[in-house]
C-alpha cells in the first residue's frame, strides 16, 4: 500500500512540471500571470527533480508551430533561470491527464448539481425525512412544539 501513496505522489509532482494551454495568454507564447509564478516554481524544483517539463500540446495538434514556440520559450527561461539541462527536458506532448474544456466541465458540474452528487443529494432530504425532519414539525425533533 506505501508503494502505491508513492507512486500517487511521485505522479503528482511530476503533474506539478506541465505547462497548460491555460498557463498561456489565449493563443500566444505569452505566460499568464499564474504561468509565470508556475515557471519559477519548476525552475528551482528542476534542480532536484528528475522530472521533464511538459508543454501541452495545441487541442487535437492544431498549431504545432505555437506549441514549439511556447517550448523554446518555457527552455529559454529555465535555462536563463540556470538550469543548463532546460531545453533537453522540455518537450511537447499531450498533458498526462487530459482535463476538461470549459463546456464539458460546466456540463459536468451541472450534471454533479442536480443528480445528487455529494452533498444534498440525501443529506438534507426533503419533506419530513433527512436530517432532522421539521424541528417542531410532524416527524423531527420536537414532534410538534
Amino acid at each position: 500500500m506505501r508503494a502505491h501513496y508513492q507512486v500517487m505522489e511521485t505522479n503528482a509532482e511530476a503533474a506539478d512540471f506541465i505547462f497548460h494551454q491555460h498557463d498561456f495568454v489565449g493563443q500566444t507564447a505569452e505566460l499568464t500571470p499564474d504561468g509565470k509564478d508556475k515557471i519559477l516554481e519548476v525552475a528551482v524544483r528542476m534542480k532536484s527533480a528528475p522530472f521533464p517539463v511538459l508543454i501541452e500540446r495545441s487541442t487535437n495538434n492544431s498549431d504545432p508551430e505555437l506549441d514549439v514556440v511556447r517550448r523554446n520559450l518555457v527552455a529559454q527561461i529555465l535555462t536563463e533561470f540556470g538550469t543548463p539541462d532546460a531545453d533537453r527536458r522540455t518537450i511537447i506532448s499531450p498533458s498526462y491527464g487530459q482535463g476538461y474544456n470549459a463546456i464539458q466541465a460546466e456540463s459536468t458540474y451541472y450534471q454533479y448539481l442536480f443528480q445528487g452528487g455529494g452533498f444534498g443529494g440525501g443529506f438534507g432530504g426533503g419533506g419530513g425525512g433527512g436530517f432532522g425532519g421539521g424541528f417542531g414539525g410532524g416527524g423531527g425533533f420536537g414532534g410538534g412544539f
